[in-house]
């Protein structure tokens, strides 16, 4: 395949690389000296070898970032506005070598991708190499091959955190740290061009798929207390909100914020339901759970944490007031009276209601509004 490409390239092109002397300044345009005095100056010649052709195209560059400074075509100067024409067939040629070196490298990571035999991890590691020397190419055919390698690395990391997630091998402690080493390799990835679009929507992708998992086994953990669940829930979205594979693309994010939320939940639903806390220390320690939800900032947490804290809060007053019923009953707020269990309440309890729900939930009524709520629903 080596030999193909090279062939190819030198039937259609003869290539002089050389560095050149840098000349006098040009008086006429400053900007150019400018740029050649700043650094090395390279010098392409591109010379057509087909049959009677003596067509000649000179490019020089700023060797540092292969900036284009001037093009020379049968001898005239091209303007600055179609130097864009040669960038694409210059970084191919310039590349052409190291991409020779990389193919069998390529070849091996197809090939590791296809065996059953090989563990995922070792897959991981030789195309997150590959991944870094393909990063420094900015060729077309560097692009191709990134574009795959990014298919083929992001599909193993599916597939492994799948397998430890389903793994009857590992405590759910050890599944919790490997799925956050996997979740912190994705986010130290770097997408710096904006024409990699592709490539970080894969990872915004597989960073769900993994935070998912995570916050599934965050709550199943028998082990972790529920302070070290919360602490571990604000990690996740503290590192999602810094990582440059999700900074650009929102939508990913929240929905980990969504998966965050619903973990919550779940936590409040396990305090609610255990029978060896007393009524003062299960609202003591759900009060707690809300203060430090409110911590994560999340814009889809703060109805929850406004309804469960107004739920306190009328459990409180109508316990104060000796209207809170022994078992289940159903609450209705509406904008002119509240009821249990269609029994209406006494005006006065009403309005300290409603400064409640405002207070709490920060909902303005109208007529049409209704808050339905089940008391005594987890006791």
């Amino acid at each position: 395949m080596i030999k193909t490409m090279s062939s190819l390239l030198c039937t259609l092109l003869a290539i002089g690389l050389a560095v050149s002397a840098l000349p006098a300044q040009d008086r006429e345009k400053p900007d150019v000296a400018q740029e050649e005095r700043a650094s090395t100056v390279k010098e392409l010649t591109i010379r057509n070898s087909g049959f009677r052709s003596r067509a000649t195209v000179v490019i020089r560059y700023r060797d540092e970032d292969k900036k284009i400074i001037e093009v020379i075509e049968n001898g005239k100067k091209l303007p600055p506005s179609e130097f864009s024409r040669y960038e694409s067939v210059m970084r191919k040629i310039l590349e052409l070598p190291e991409i020779d070196r990389l193919l069998p490298d390529i070849e091996r990571a197809r090939r590791l991708a296809d065996s059953p035999r090989i563990s995922e991890e070792s897959k991981i590691r030789e195309m997150l190499e590959l991944r870094r020397r393909l990063e420094r190419l900015d060729s077309d055919v560097a692009r191709r091959y990134r574009d795959i390698n990014e298919f083929q690395l992001m599909n193993e990391i599916n597939s492994l955190s799948e397998k430890i997630s389903e793994s009857s091998d590992l405590s759910q402690e050890e599944k919790i740290q490997q799925l956050k080493e996997i979740l912190a390799k994705i986010q130290a990835m770097k997408f710096d061009r904006t024409n990699e679009e592709r490539r970080r929507r894969l990872a915004e992708i597989e960073t769900f798929n993994v935070a998912r998992r995570l916050l599934e086994e965050i709550d199943k953990s028998e082990i972790m207390s529920r302070e070290e669940k919360i602490k571990e829930i604000q990690e996740l979205l503290r590192s999602s909100r810094e990582a440059d594979v999700i900074r650009e693309e929102r939508r990913r994010r929240g929905l980990i914020e969504l998966e965050a939320v619903d973990t919550i939940r779940k936590i409040l639903q396990e305090v609610r339901r255990n029978e060896n806390l007393s009524d003062e220390e299960r609202e003591k320690e759900i009060r707690r759970i809300l203060d430090e939800a409110r911590k994560m900032e999340l814009e889809t947490l703060s109805p929850m944490i406004g309804i469960e804290k107004f739920k306190l809060d009328l459990h409180q007053l109508l316990k104060e007031e000796g209207l809170l019923p022994e078992g289940k009953a159903e609450f209705v707020l509406r904008m002119n009276e509240s009821t249990i269990d269609g029994k209406k309440l006494p005006k006065a309890v009403h309005e300290r209601i409603m400064n409640l729900c405002e207070q709490d939930i920060g909902k303005k009524f109208d007529r049409g509004t209704k808050i339905v709520l089940q008391l005594n629903e987890d006791r």
